[in-house]
């Protein structure tokens, strides 16, 4: 089942002013924050050609694949970033707590070091957000286990008459 968490105020404004400095600091294209599914949070930021809801889910993938691959060459834990130099672009991914994936899209002008040296202070800071967002989705996997198993359980005794 696909159900989607909203975020409290609060944590919301906290994302925004995070992905806000990071976007400002980094002078990116923009900025994207996902769930580890690929569900888009928030994004900041945009261009034409860039699909945002597309990039989170696409970035999501690559994150899996590399944490998949290193699994395969004995490696506990992947490294949770990945890196693409274009010609015009570039792109930064980073897991942020195995929570999110944290997208930075930027011009290959801006020094690739800064860009991570930046984007590792911002997941610092959305760390503890990561936590109370993995809480907020436990409360409402448990509420929504109570609740569909009260309906079922209604709408099979309405169902069958009580057999």
């Amino acid at each position: 089942m696909n159900q989607s968490v909203v975020l409290s105020e609060d944590i919301a404004d906290q994302i925004h002013r995070v992905l806000s400095e990071l976007r400002a600091r980094t002078q990116a294209e923009c900025v994207l924050l996902a769930d580890i599914s690929g569900q888009l949070v928030e994004s900041l930021g945009s261009s034409e050609e860039i699909d945002p809801v597309l990039v989170a889910a696409l970035a999501a993938g690559e994150l899996a694949a590399i944490a998949e691959l290193a699994r395969q060459i004995g490696e506990r834990r992947a490294s949770g970033s990945l890196l693409h130099e274009g010609k015009n672009r570039s792109i930064y991914i980073a897991s942020v707590s195995d929570t999110f994936v944290l997208v930075v899209i930027f011009s290959t002008a801006s020094p690739v070091g800064l860009v991570r040296l930046f984007v590792r202070r911002a997941a610092e800071l959305l760390h503890p957000l990561a936590s109370q967002f993995e809480e907020a989705i436990r409360r409402s996997n448990a509420t929504l286990g109570t609740d569909f198993g009260t309906a079922l359980a209604g709408e099979l005794d309405e169902a069958f008459g009580g057999m």
